[in-house]
């Protein structure tokens, strides 16, 4: 017993409701998108199996190519045999050196070398002019053949022989990859050739060429330094010795002019200043004894200088004069002056005195002597230092042209022992070169060709082809002109989706009728219930109820539909009856192959009455008004005035009147039933009908002011849809 509650409140649904407040409309449901992938399995499948084969046979003609790898290593680590700098600098190893060092092993300097060490005989086969000519190459030599080009003559050798090597370069470089591992210091050779053999020899003959060149560069420029300086010193050695020999003839001829050197010269005058310095002195201290006795002769009398001045004869005298004057004293104590012997005495006294007055005036005229031989001492010494000081000046204004002469001479002989110096180093140098790359690792014979890769290839044929059919897959989806879900319907209508009905791929709408009628509780009976009751029970009431079924273009289940939902309607114990109402095309006489004595169109015309018209089958458990074959007249002769009391007469005698209208878009007869019935829904086929044919259709309702009930998607594929059924769930 199907369930009397409906989803939908009562009262008829208005033609368009709003829809939900909320912001699903911009969410992604992520597993959607799973399932429309998962629809188109089979197609994905294909396409990437598709691809896998192609590539595969695609790998199968491509000649196998194999890569042999040779490395070298920049050094910075030198061994410092001597310290001083080196001619040829080592590599200041940065980022910028070693990607000009990558450039280098692929320069089409170093590759010719490879060339002339190999050979070209045995690089032939790279020459791209002892291959095969393409498909391309034939057809336009061919066409060059037809035109006729005027005569070429051949090329001369050293033309001929130059073009070769242009283009074995051009090929070796075309297979050669040269790359840095990682942060290292280390460079690998990749080289790639159709001969396992010639690429490790190529690979092998680069690393050597180019640790070759590198210590043949070194030496070719220390020998050139070597030999420049060389020249340079010989040069500076003659330059040398023809500056000293310009000094030593200055010097001779200063010494020949001025008769004598600058450093007796200064030597004498440094000797005269010293004695005048003395004699000076000498005479200062001559003078200052003499002003001395001078002043005292002036202030005392010539016997006050006999205790200044000092001698041995005054000495004497004094010794004399002092014990004469003690004898006198002695005398005197007793006798007067006129005694004899104080006479005597008194005239040894004089003597004395006289004497000593005259050797004192002998030592003044001798300080006078001493003090005038001193002053001309020091004159003659003044005047040889003047006549000394003179020739130095000469001398030395005659040598600022030989200390010219020295100092360019120095400078000549610095330069030159710098210079011979640095020769000998650079002689040592030349010997003790080294590369500045070390070969690390030595290509070996490969021994499976490096491409193609049949199994990465077609794995990667496989992957491009799924990643297009996903592409095409999601094309597909979202470029669709039908609706492929519910929830697009009831968004692009506004009308509420009664129910979505799956497809049992039948034929016709006898072999549906006869599935459901065999399997009445599966997944499309159960659908089919629901819609029966989503129309019958809209007021909570089991009342009698005329329903139309209308869509916009031939082909969209309406009949099917009609026929399953009288049935469910009848095993509920409802009395149904199905009015084939599409007279231009009638299909069920025709399916069920009835016989019927009179039809729909003879009660139309008056030719029987409606009891007479209507035809009861017992296997179908329901009746049907219908026509046979096709009447387009009649249907021309259909109104709302007239079916609308035909439908209601039909209610009295059964519960659920059906009604199969014909295609909106193709006849308008939908327009008339509409407002004869009490419900109207509005099939749409999935995946099929086009979305401007239904809303060209709703917009016909709209105008005429017909309000639709929802509508129902048919023919729905549930393995592809993505509605949610319970397609494997039923209660049979």
């Amino acid at each position: 017993m199907n369930s009397r509650v409906t989803p939908f409140g009562p009262g008829p649904f208005p033609l368009r409701r709003p829809l939900p407040e909320t912001e699903e409309g911009d969410q992604v449901d992520v597993r959607e998108l799973f399932r429309m992938v998962a629809r188109r399995k089979w197609l994905i499948a294909g396409i990437t199996v598709l691809c896998a084969v192609l590539a595969g046979i695609a790998v199968s003609q491509i000649t196998p190519r194999y890569t042999s790898v040779s490395k070298v290593m920049l050094d910075a680590r030198r061994s410092q045999v001597i310290t001083d700098a080196e001619v040829v600098s080592d590599l200041d190893l940065s980022e910028q050196v070693v990607n000009g060092e990558a450039a280098v092993l692929r320069s089409n300097v170093l590759i010719e070398k490879v060339i002339r060490e190999i050979g070209m005989d045995r690089l032939a086969m790279m020459d791209p002019a002892n291959r095969p000519l393409s498909l391309a190459d034939r057809a336009k030599a061919a066409v060059i053949g037809l035109i006729g080009p005027e005569p070429v003559p051949p090329p001369s050798p050293e033309v001929a022989e130059a073009a070769r090597m242009e283009r074995l370069v051009r090929a070796i470089r075309d297979g050669q990859t040269v790359r840095r591992e990682g942060e290292s210091f280390v460079i690998s050779i990749l080289i790639e050739t159709e001969d396992p053999v010639l690429s490790t020899l190529l690979a092998n003959t680069i690393a050597d060429q180019y640790i070759a060149a590198q210590l043949t560069g070194r030496r070719e420029t220390a020998q050139r330094a070597s030999t420049s300086l060389e020249d340079r010193v010989a040069e500076l050695r003659a330059q040398v010795e023809e500056a000293e020999a310009a000094v030593e003839q200055y010097r001779a001829e200063i010494l020949i002019l001025e008769g004598g050197s600058l450093g007796a010269a200064a030597g004498q005058l440094e000797e005269l200043n010293n004695q005048l310095i003395v004699a000076r002195s000498d005479r200062i201290a001559v003078e200052a004894r003499y002003t001395q006795i001078a002043r005292v002769i002036e202030q005392q009398g010539m016997g006050a200088v006999a205790n200044i001045v000092t001698s041995p004869m005054i000495e004497v005298l004094h010794e004399e004069l002092l014990a004469a004057t003690r004898k006198d004293a002695v005398w005197a104590e007793r006798y007067d002056a006129s005694h004899p012997e104080r006479v005597r005495l008194a005239a040894e006294i004089a003597g004395i005195e006289a004497d000593l007055t005259r050797e004192v005036a002998k030592m003044v005229e001798i300080q006078k002597s001493e003090l005038e031989v001193a002053m001309s001492r020091e004159e003659a010494m003044q005047k040889s230092l003047s006549e000394v000081e003179e020739r130095l000046l000469a001398i030395s204004r005659a040598t600022i042209g030989l200390r010219q002469l020295e100092r360019e001479s120095s400078a000549k002989r610095q330069t030159y022992e710098g210079l011979l110096e640095r020769l000998n180093e650079t002689r040592t140098q030349e010997q003790l070169q080294e590369p500045d790359a070390v070969l690390i690792e030595r290509a070996t014979v490969p021994g499976a060709p490096s491409a193609p890769r049949p199994k990465l290839m077609v794995a990667l044929g496989g992957m491009t082809g799924a990643a297009l059919a996903v592409g095409l897959v999601f094309f597909l989806e979202l470029t669709g002109v039908a609706f492929r879900s519910v929830r697009e319907l009831e968004a692009e209508t506004g009308l509420p989706v009664l129910d979505a009905i799956p497809d049992g791929r039948w034929k016709t709408p006898r072999a549906a009728f006869e599935a459901l009628r065999a399997e009445p509780y599966g997944i499309y009976g159960e659908r089919i219930r629901h819609l029966r009751t989503a129309l019958l029970m809209r007021d909570g009431r089991d009342v009698s109820r005329s329903i139309m079924l209308a869509s916009s273009v031939p082909g969209e289940g309406k009949t099917t539909t009609a026929l399953a939902l009288a049935h469910m309607s009848a095993l509920a114990g409802k009395s149904v009856i199905v009015v084939d109402c599409d007279l231009r095309r009638s299909s069920l006489q025709a399916a069920f192959k009835w016989r019927m004595a009179h039809d729909f169109v003879d009660f139309i015309e008056n030719r029987c009455d409606i009891d007479e018209a209507i035809h009861s089958d017992p296997d179908l458990g329901f009746d049907v008004l219908a026509a046979s074959g096709s009447h387009p007249g009649t249907a021309d002769q259909l109104s709302a005035n007239w079916l609308k009391p035909l439908i209601n007469e039909l209610k009295r005698v059964y519960d659920v009147v059906i009604v199969d209208a014909p295609a909106l878009l193709a006849v308008s007869d939908a327009l008339v039933l509409a407002q004869a019935v009490d419900s109207r829904v509005y099939l749409v086929r999935w995946n099929d009908t086009p979305r401007h044919a239904v809303q060209k259709g709703l917009a016909a309702f709209a105008e005429m002011g017909v309000v639709l009930d929802g509508t129902v998607m048919t023919m729905v594929d549930s393995s592809k849809s993505p509605d949610t059924y319970a397609s494997d769930y039923s209660y049979a």
